[in-house]
């Protein structure tokens, strides 16, 4: 059986922010300020729904595309 495969367009600054967040809650010290945890995790909540794909399946692959406009 050959798998579909779904192209979703995301802003790189949104996949970015996502991987720097979760870097933050890798933190010890993060866990111990509850008020900064909380608005942290109010923040991965946000990203998650925004970054949310249309299917639940696995991700194949992850790149980043530049799109540029010609001179000529």
């Amino acid at each position: 059986m050959k798998n579909k495969i779904i192209e979703t367009k995301q802003e790189f600054y949104w996949q970015f922010v996502d991987e720097y967040l979760n870097l933050l809650s890798q933190l010890c010290a993060v866990y111990e300020d509850k008020v900064f945890f909380e608005k942290l995790c109010d923040l991965k909540n946000y990203l998650d729904e925004k970054l949310s794909l249309e299917s639940e399946g696995d991700i194949a692959k992850r790149y980043v595309v530049i799109l540029q406009e010609s001179k000529n």
